[in-house]
């Protein structure tokens, strides 16, 4: 089932449409994960699932072991009780400003819509309807719901749209495993991760499984807005390297090898220190440690129906991120 949409933006590939439309909340993922999984068929790729319902594509074969990461559940809801006029009362699956997401509209699982209002305390759903009872013909606790809106074009080559984060990361990934040039002696596993916005839990299980010597996270960033006025990031400059934040200090051989990269495609880099945090500060510390960063995709508005992304920073880090197919060049 779609979601609701104003216009169709021309610009959008509709494999990101795809990605967008598929819901994935933490831990009900299958429709994104199969969304992801019918898209590599189409290439003949050997795809792996393990058992936390990670998808890995592994490319290549030699010394150097890079691991790319994305995440692909997002933010969400989960009923936990029905009151008698037919509210439903939520619970957040992930971490998000309440008040980013009050008046917007959600979708449950099974495919029931509704609005969302936010208090202090509380969040509640209205589907429009008057009762318990006509409540729970649609809707029952433990069902999960995610944020819905249109996806639009916006300015000069930007997008609006639900649930950008982390989707576009997704979408990254999946032009890289098709478009990538590969040399002799890299091996890069692409995995697009379950878990992510409940404690990165799928991306620690495949750093263990894999044990690359490098890993780049692929995520976005908090860009510069009406609110944050004052933030060093803006949509449309170009990728972000994530320097720090409260769980993770880019390894040195990531910032060089990245940079290298950015310089090679001929891409500008923005740089962000933050207090937020990523799979990467979880990832670095599997097996003996592993060398990590983020690059992440300027975002205004993250985790709101209205996020809003260049397309041009985007093309802009597969440009850097192909190059990682002869890292020897960059080391």
């Amino acid at each position: 089932m779609n979601y609701l949409k104003y216009k169709e933006v021309e610009i959008l590939d509709k494999l990101l449409v795809k990605l967008i439309n598929s819901f994935g909340i933490s831990g009900k993922e299958d429709e994104v994960k199969q969304t992801i999984k019918d898209h590599l068929s189409e290439t003949n790729q050997n795809i792996q699932e393990d058992s936390i319902g990670n998808i890995i594509v592994k490319l290549g074969a030699g010394k150097d072991r890079v691991m790319l990461c994305s995440h692909m559940d997002s933010v969400g809801f989960i009923v936990n009780h029905i009151d008698d006029n037919g509210m439903i009362g939520v619970d957040s699956i992930g971490h998000f400003n309440k008040k980013d997401i009050s008046h917007s509209f959600i979708r449950f699982d099974n495919g029931t819509l509704g609005k969302i209002y936010t208090s202090s305390r509380d969040m509640f759903v209205d589907i429009g309807v008057k009762e318990k009872e006509e409540a729970l013909k649609k809707v029952r606790e433990g069902d999960m719901a995610s944020l819905v809106g249109p996806y639009l074009n916006v300015g000069d080559n930007n997008v609006i749209s639900p649930l950008l984060h982390n989707k576009v990361g997704c979408y990254i990934l999946l032009r890289l495993i098709e478009e990538i040039e590969m040399k002799d002696g890299v091996e890069i596993s692409f995995v697009f991760a379950s878990q992510g916005e409940v404690g990165g839990i799928g991306a620690r299980i495949a750093a263990n499984s894999i044990s690359p010597d490098y890993c780049v996270v692929i995520g976005t960033e908090n860009a510069k807005n009406a609110e944050e006025v004052n933030a060093n990031v803006s949509i449309g400059d170009g990728p972000v390297l994530k320097i720090m934040d409260s769980s993770l200090i880019m390894h040195k051989d990531i910032k060089n090898i990245l940079e290298s990269a950015a310089k090679k495609a001929d891409v500008s880099l923005q740089y962000s220190i933050s207090t937020d945090k990523s799979e990467g500060g979880l990832v670095h510390k599997e097996r003996n440690g592993i060398r990590t960063g983020e690059i992440a995709i300027p975002c205004r508005y993250k985790y709101s129906t209205s996020e809003m992304v260049s397309i041009d920073d985007m093309e802009n880090t597969i440009k850097l991120l192909k190059q990682l197919g002869n890292i020897e060049d960059l080391l």
